[in-house]
């Protein structure tokens, strides 16, 4: 009996040193994202799957982001930052630029979202991955918000001597022109606007902020004008079908200032 019970424990011992020594299922990011195509968005499945995947794998950062933009999506903001951060604190790299984009747009906490503007940019990838945009233009962006007109083109001009004219966002001259026109630099932000012109003529809010800076120097002869060519090209305003950008234009606006222009 008692050489029985040692061959048992014997064998129970060893069956347990095997499974110790078995080396853990490896992360596979392909995997999980396969699993996830294959199951139905916001299904009960697919945020179970996110939920098991986030407690076998805590150190992963894809799960939590994944989940953290449903639920900012559903308008569950406290709940989705809080794995979008664990995210960006996980993966610097991927998910910084993308969590202070969040920070600007969302929440308006303009200040911390610089801070992981500048994350991105000390892990060396300022490109969003998520939601393309440059970390160097959305910090401009944020002290123009911050009505730190003075520290957003400075910003500006240093994103676009480093990168020339042809390695930024059209955009970004569109936000240094604003910030510009804010401080009364009217010639500096029409310069801004015709950069934008001269590389894309179809451009109507850069038409639209030109016919502002006319009218607010009374030249409403020259300010009518660029609301007709803003109405023309009304069908290349941008937008966003999950948001609104930033000093986002309407075509209401432009119809406004030309009732008042073009009288």
């Amino acid at each position: 009996m008692i050489r029985q019970i040692t061959i048992y424990v014997f064998f129970i011992s060893w069956v347990m040193l095997i499974f110790s020594c078995k080396k853990p299922v490896e992360y596979d990011f392909d995997l999980v994202r396969k699993r996830l195509e294959k199951t139905e968005y916001n299904s009960p499945e697919w945020w179970a799957i996110l939920d098991g995947i986030i407690r076998k794998y805590p150190d992963q950062p894809y799960a939590y982001y994944r989940k953290g933009r449903a639920l900012i999506q559903e308008d569950k903001l406290d709940k989705g930052l809080a794995y979008l951060e664990k995210a960006a604190r996980l993966d610097p790299y991927t998910y910084a630029n993308y969590f202070g984009y969040i920070n600007l747009t969302k929440l308006e906490n303009y200040e911390v979202a610089i801070q992981y503007f500048q994350t991105a940019i000390e892990y060396k990838n300022h490109i969003d991955l998520v939601v393309p945009g440059s970390a160097y233009e959305r910090i401009g962006i944020a002290y123009k918000e911050m009505e730190n007109y003075e520290k957003s083109i400075s910003t500006f001009d240093r994103y676009i001597h480093q990168f020339g004219e042809d390695g930024v966002d059209l955009y970004t001259f569109m936000y240094r022109g604003i910030a510009k026109t804010n401080i009364g630099d009217f010639e500096g932000a029409l310069q801004d606007f015709d950069t934008i012109i001269g590389k894309w003529e179809k451009c109507p809010e850069a038409y639209y902020r030109k016919g502002i800076i006319y009218h607010k120097k009374g030249d409403n002869s020259l300010a009518c004008k660029q609301f007709k060519k803003a109405l023309l090209y009304q069908n290349y305003i941008r937008g966003n079908p999950s948001g609104k950008y930033i000093d986002q234009l309407y075509v209401t606006d432009i119809e406004q200032m030309f009732d008042l222009t073009c009288e």
